[in-house]
């Protein structure tokens, strides 16, 4: 029995000691747990920000606003780029695009780099060779360089689904290509950055996100469990325009508990023309207040849409109608309503040095996040040598540490309470709620 106990031990603490390796890789990146995306110091991050192409689309090299962005109340700016672009030659200067990073993330915002290159297509094949992108020697150091705050949009509005006549074949095809391109990119050693996906039909079919399990299926396809969804509301067909349609399709996601934003969110749409249709956006960005939803408004300057820019210089003193509602705007806008920016960018470092809250009971050992789904890590326990699960009345709980993922509680929404025992033999306990 003594065997069998040392044995145990010695296995648990193994895990344990993988455990921590993950959560210190974790803490450097950017995550989500449930519907939640989280910083590097743990904070929860609601993305509220604008669209921006330095460089004015790779027309005027000289021409970078991301300081003039900092002054909206922006946590997050969305960069368009692209993988092949023979118009523009800044799109092959990679030094270009580290010293727009460099700059947004200066300004202390996150930056989610996207790939423009196939927007609104349906090629599939392209776009899984399109995304090695992401992993090539000139990219990936720069995203490393800045791993504490970046967003890897694989691309912009890419795909096909309710566009196609056979939509589930098209859905199939949609989950399988995503999960392929995950497993290439999760297979370079340290690419553990958020990868946000975009919905397809030109990112405005939210719904495939949760029709057949499809973002659910794509998490648990992602050995990081780090994905963000984001649809564009161009709705003016797709929702009908109609608040009450947005409210639901939003709804519908939100139930799915899934991280979700509206990577685009505007207030004219295009069709064979540009400004085609006026969009109830005002609503919209209402029911984001108040559910918590974050959103990236299109565009901070230079349209095809005049009357989409948010400046029609770029500088902040020249905000545009659309562009004042968008800042200033008492229930929803992101100066009037700023949403907290990343407590490792307004800090250079987290609270605590280990890049992780502090239990709020003072013990040494802690969970997060807490309250969670039932995924849960443990940290600041060096000397554990056991540990059990239990609720209310004492009944033992059913638990399991799933590698990296570490500890996974198997229960019902609810309150427990988890027991841990040190090398010492003092024991302490930590409340847990699953919600």
């Amino acid at each position: 029995m003594k065997y069998l106990t040392f044995i145990m031990k010695t296995v648990l603490l193994s895990l344990f000691s993988l455990s921590c390796l993950f959560v210190n890789a974790q803490n450097e990146f950017i995550h989500t747990s449930g519907k939640y995306i989280l910083g590097p110091c743990q904070d929860t991050i609601l993305l509220r920000g604008v669209n921006y192409s330095p460089y004015n689309w790779g027309y005027t090299l000289s021409d970078i606003k991301f300081d003039e962005i900092a002054k909206s109340g922006a946590n997050s700016v969305r960069i368009p780029w692209y993988y092949d672009n023979p118009n523009a030659a800044i799109y092959a200067d990679f030094v270009a695009l580290d010293s727009a990073i460099s700059r947004c993330v200066q300004h202390k915002m996150i930056a989610i780099l996207e790939l423009h290159d196939y927007t609104c297509g349906a090629d599939t094949l392209a776009l899984s060779l399109g995304s090695n992108w992401w992993k090539s020697t000139s990219v990936l150091p720069i995203l490393m360089k800045y791993k504490h705050s970046i967003i890897v949009n694989i691309a912009n509005e890419a795909l096909q689904v309710n566009w196609q006549n056979n939509k589930v074949a098209a859905l199939a095809n949609y989950k399988s290509v995503y999960q392929n391109i995950i497993k290439s990119l999760r297979a370079v050693n340290g690419f553990d950055f958020p990868i946000m996906i975009d919905a397809p039909d030109c990112g405005q079919s939210s719904d495939v996100f949760v029709n057949n399990n499809t973002g659910l299926d794509l998490i648990n396809a992602d050995p990081k469990r780090n994905l963000i969804f984001s649809a564009h509301a161009y709705w003016y067909g797709y929702a009908g325009n109609d608040s009450a349609q947005m409210a639901t399709k939003i709804n519908n996601v939100v139930a799915a508990n899934i991280p979700f934003v509206l990577g685009e969110i505007a207030n004219e749409q295009d069709d064979a023309t540009p400004c085609a249709y006026t969009l109830n956006y005002k609503p919209l960005l209402n029911y984001c207040q108040s559910q918590k939803i974050g959103w990236l408004a299109w565009i901070w300057d230079h349209d095809i849409c005049p009357n989409r820019q948010l400046s029609s210089t770029g500088n902040f003193a020249n905000l545009t109608a659309y562009g004042n509602d968008i800042i200033n705007n008492p229930n929803y806008g992101l100066l009037a309503k700023a949403a907290a920016k990343s407590e490792y960018l307004v800090k250079g470092k987290c609270s605590n040095p280990n890049g992780i809250w502090e239990h709020n009971d003072n013990t040494k050992a802690g969970i997060y996040p807490n309250p969670g789904n039932g995924l849960f890590y443990l940290y600041n326990a060096p000397n554990m040598v056991a540990i059990h699960v239990f609720d209310a009345i004492g009944k033992n709980v059913s638990f399991e540490f799933l590698g990296q993922s570490l500890l996974k509680v198997n229960a019902a929404p609810g309150v427990y309470f988890v027991s841990i025992r040190s090398k010492n033999s003092l024991t302490q306990t930590i409340k847990l709620v699953i919600n």
